[in-house]
């Protein structure tokens, strides 16, 4: 397959692909138009389907087993890639040299797909799901929403008392200043110079907030803090003690290491109650899709509420509305607009002013937290 690393691929094979299947096929959903037949009928005919995303093998597994229980006679392989921008760097150079490129791309990168939009690459497909989803979800169109995930503060719990615990960024803020002279070099999050993961989550963050947020962050830089790249090293040097707490801490890396109650004893964490920032994960089938209707039919119950506790039963946060924790979810977009108020959520979205503001937003957050 021209352009495909196969030794990077994660093949996730339907049940009994290999052994002929037999039967009539699939039926359309039920509330779906009566033409989705042909979609069906043409995806079937494709038989395969390849997607590009930053999701893990572990993220997909539910949804795909999920989709293969609909439509087994298609087979799923996912690529994950390292960045989020790689998913639309790889499809634009298999585009250009008329490659075998990827039939659907699912990644977290605002300026990416503000960019891929603008160049066209989306095919304008309109799922009967549509309108279940709030604008919010849908910025451009063919554009939907994979996720909804959440950062949150953590701490160590035998190094910050109970009842000190702080709820907002404000008392995370208020706790470390009253502690700098121990706590010095021992608070984490995301180096913004280090990441557009950062960046997008601290500059939600400040537009919710202007001048106060700076405060915030002036105050904070007088202890010193120790930016990571990823949730992963913050939850464990949390849990260790290495660092006493950590802010904008992605939940989907540390929420799993609860499961485990040693870690759930030590490691605490809370929502931000004064301006909680939510990383939205897109989704669209881009049009150099040589299996577009597989897409369409993946993309489908991707954004159904099947499809979305799949993705929560994969670590993932379901963003669609309604959709309520349970069954292995810890969290759902619903359930965290319930704790802090549909009105201080930051949605780390498809701001253009993000792609604007870059550079002075970047050279301020450096100079604020003296680092080169």
């Amino acid at each position: 397959m021209s352009g495909i690393d196969r030794r990077s691929l994660m093949v996730m094979s339907v049940l009994g692909a290999t052994m002929g299947l037999r039967g009539t096929a699939q039926a359309a959903p039920n509330g779906y138009p009566e033409n989705y037949q042909k979609i069906i009928d043409d995806a079937h005919n494709e038989g395969s389907l390849l997607i590009y995303s930053i999701m893990s093998p572990e993220n997909w597994r539910p949804v795909i087993e999920g989709f293969n229980k609909l439509y087994p006679k298609i087979k799923v392989e996912t690529l994950d890639l390292p960045a989020s921008r790689e998913s639309f760097e790889r499809y634009l150079a298999e585009r250009s040299t008329n490659s075998r490129t990827c039939d659907l791309i699912a990644t977290a990168d605002p300026g990416g797909w503000i960019d891929f939009q603008e160049r066209g690459e989306v095919l304008d497909y309109v799922s009967p799901e549509a309108k279940a989803w709030p604008d919010w979800s849908k910025p451009f169109p063919g554009v939907y929403t994979v996720s909804s995930d959440p950062m949150a503060l953590i701490w160590n719990n035998t190094l910050v008392a109970d009842g000190k615990r702080p709820k907002t960024l404000a008392e995370f803020v208020e706790l470390a200043v009253a502690n700098e002279k121990t706590w010095r070099n021992r608070i984490t999050s995301y180096g913004v110079h280090q990441t557009t993961f950062g960046y997008g989550i601290s500059y939600a963050f400040v537009k919710k907030h202007g001048e106060k947020a700076w405060d915030w962050f002036a105050q904070l830089a007088k202890l010193s803090p120790r930016f990571e790249r990823s949730g992963g090293p913050m939850t464990e040097k949390v849990t260790s003690g290495e660092y006493t707490m950590g802010f904008f801490v992605s939940a989907i890396t540390f929420w799993p290491r609860l499961n485990d109650p040693a870690r759930a004893k030590i490691l605490g964490w809370s929502f931000i109650g004064d301006g909680q920032p939510v990383v939205l994960r897109g989704i669209a089938i881009p049009k150099g899709s040589k299996n577009v209707n597989a897409a369409k039919l993946m993309l489908d119950y991707v954004v159904s509420e099947d499809g979305q506790r799949a993705f929560g039963r994969g670590g993932l946060t379901p963003a669609r509305p309604g959709v309520k924790p349970g069954d292995g979810i810890r969290h759902t977009y619903s359930s965290i607009v319930e704790a802090v108020g549909e009105q201080n959520i930051c949605y780390i979205g498809y701001d253009r002013d993000a792609v604007r503001d870059y550079d002075s937003f970047l050279a301020r957050w450096k100079k604020t937290f003296n680092v080169a």
